[in-house]
């Protein structure tokens, strides 16, 4: 099990997620990834979610509203685990948001 940490602003928009282990929580349970290595609009992400899947990202801003989300695969906490899409290619209207919830069947941001 691990606790999951939203990447927003370290002084500048950030991509850079993190886990720590909850049975090792330490400098030495930490994992990380930069979203943004993926593709560089990951990044600014205001809120989160999981599933037993699944971390989820809510896509806020990266310098201007964004709709770009992401999720990573919790089994592969890695660059290679990471999943994204351009919700504002469906509808330029659909970005910014400022949370998130997961069903059995669908992710919503709010």
């Amino acid at each position: 099990a691990h606790a999951y940490y939203v990447p927003f602003s370290n002084g500048a928009y950030s991509g850079y997620a993190a886990r720590v282990s909850l049975s090792d929580f330490s400098s030495s349970g930490v994992e990380y990834l930069n979203l943004a290595d993926t593709n560089p609009n990951l990044k600014g992400f205001f809120g989160g979610f999981a599933t037993d899947a699944h971390a989820y990202y809510v896509p806020f801003s990266n310098g201007a509203y964004s709709g770009y989300a992401a999720r990573v695969s919790l089994s592969d906490f890695s660059s290679s685990g990471v999943e994204y899409f351009n919700l504002a290619d469906t509808n330029s209207n659909l970005k910014g948001f400022i949370g998130g919830f997961a069903t059995d069947a669908h992710a919503y941001y709010v």
